[in-house]
């Protein structure tokens, strides 16, 4: 093969475009739902955000979590300073939908590269995604609103422990991947 041939065969192992907007479109709303909490909730969600970004620029998932961790913290310092559920609702909802879309986009861009032809693939990903979201989401709020609308605080406790969970699982699939890969180059 030539030395172009060989340059053009280079695959880039980053995030995909598509996943990534979305998910950075995603972290926006999260944090813009710190907004109507104390400064001290967007100061902590503006960092989660950053952390986050940084993450997918770097094509690291600890950085995801991480952000993605800093974000719903943020939500959950602003939660328990207001009265309306919506904001945290609505602020978590995102911020689980981009950790989801920002760890597909990074396992994505690696696997395949990011000049891959995965728009179709992506897009149903981002609506699949929404789609779970809104409806989590409905059924929650729905859950607390015929719970005779308990304190905020425990609606707020309730969505973290719903992002630990994620979080937990999140991990076990990123372990099984990388039992998979060094199995693969072990029979290699």
């Amino acid at each position: 093969m030539t030395e172009a041939g060989e340059r053009g065969a280079e695959v880039t192992r980053r995030p995909t475009v598509l996943l990534s907007i979305a998910a950075a479109v995603a972290v926006s709303v999260g944090v813009l739902s710190t907004a109507v909490g104390p400064s001290s909730a967007i100061t902590v969600g503006a960092v989660g955000a950053i952390i986050f970004a940084a993450g997918l620029v770097r094509s690291r998932q600890s950085a995801l979590d991480a952000g993605a961790l800093a974000i719903i913290a943020g939500i959950v310092i602003g939660g328990l300073e207001q009265t309306a559920v919506e904001p945290t609702v609505v602020g978590t909802i995102a911020v689980v939908v981009a950790w989801d879309l920002g760890h597909s986009a990074v396992a994505l861009g690696d696997q395949l590269g990011r000049e891959a032809q995965t728009r179709r693939l992506e897009a149903v990903h981002v609506v699949s995604s929404l789609l779970i979201g809104l409806f989590a989401g409905t059924v929650g709020y729905a859950v607390y609103v015929a719970g005779g609308n308990q304190p905020v605080a425990a609606a707020v406790l309730l969505l973290l422990a719903a992002i630990l969970l994620v979080v937990g699982l999140g991990r076990r699939r990123d372990r099984s991947v990388i039992g998979n890969r060094s199995a693969l180059s072990r029979n290699r």
